[in-house]
């Protein structure tokens, strides 16, 4: 089992349990670190164009500086009013959303992601999102 695989099955583990709010970023920057050094995850972002959000936890006052596309990604710990465009949800959709347990387009249609700097930044997260979700269905198929 690849590390990409590892973080993906905790996560589904954790949000089939009901995530702590305590432990959900570390759980997202797990998973983003293991897709970051994925090459198929890298393959599926070459195309997106690059940007960064500032990914803040609203249940518990956390937040990752993301950046993804032209084939890069990274996550780090950031301070929630850390520069960039803020984008917000509960700890449990970031989790859901990167380990392909909730489908991007409920959670950007239903307004559980809520962006503070506008569609722009919602329409690209909503694209990695995605491309991030079909390289996990990718490394399943094998």
């Amino acid at each position: 089992m690849s590390t990409l695989e590892e973080a993906i099955e905790a996560a589904r583990i954790a949000a089939s349990s009901g995530p702590n709010p305590v432990n959900t970023r570390e759980a997202v920057l797990r998973i983003l670190e293991a897709a970051a050094s994925d090459e198929r995850v890298l393959a599926n972002l070459k195309d997106v164009v690059a940007a960064r959000a500032l990914l803040r936890f609203t249940d518990t006052n956390e937040a990752i500086e993301f950046q993804a596309g032209d084939g890069k990604l990274h996550a780090e710990p950031a301070d929630v009013k850390g520069k960039g465009p803020k984008v917000d949800a509960t700890g449990a959709t970031w989790l859901g959303l990167v380990s392909g347990t909730l489908r991007p387009w409920l959670a950007f249609t239903r307004g559980l992601v809520i962006a503070r700097a506008g569609l722009t930044e919602l329409r690209w997260l909503q694209q990695v999102a995605e491309r991030l979700q079909k390289s996990y269905a990718q490394e399943r198929q094998g």
